[in-house]
């Protein structure tokens, strides 16, 4: 059990940049689904997840992982200020 436990640990150490791309990936994706009121929360939330990795990328010297953090930061906000042009086009 220990071993599985170790291997787990050591994965999470040296992927942890997919992880948080993905969180944050996940969040935005619930979020844009939303029909409720709280969707752009979520969607902010998402935001707020890969700004962290950003962050975190830094501090870690993991400049790859910074830059996917970038590309997926420029993606999500694209997405939301489509979404937002489309909202004030239908209205």
């Amino acid at each position: 059990m220990d071993i599985v436990q170790s291997t787990l640990s050591e994965f999470a150490k040296r992927h942890w940049i997919l992880g948080g791309i993905g969180t944050s990936l996940l969040w935005f994706l619930v979020g844009k689904e939303s029909k409720h009121n709280i969707g752009p929360l979520w969607r902010g939330v998402g935001v707020a997840i890969v700004l962290v990795v950003c962050g975190w990328a830094v501090a870690e010297q993991d400049w790859l992982g910074l830059i996917g953090g970038i590309v997926v930061l420029c993606l999500e906000v694209y997405w939301i200020t489509r979404q937002r042009k489309s909202a004030s086009r239908a209205s």
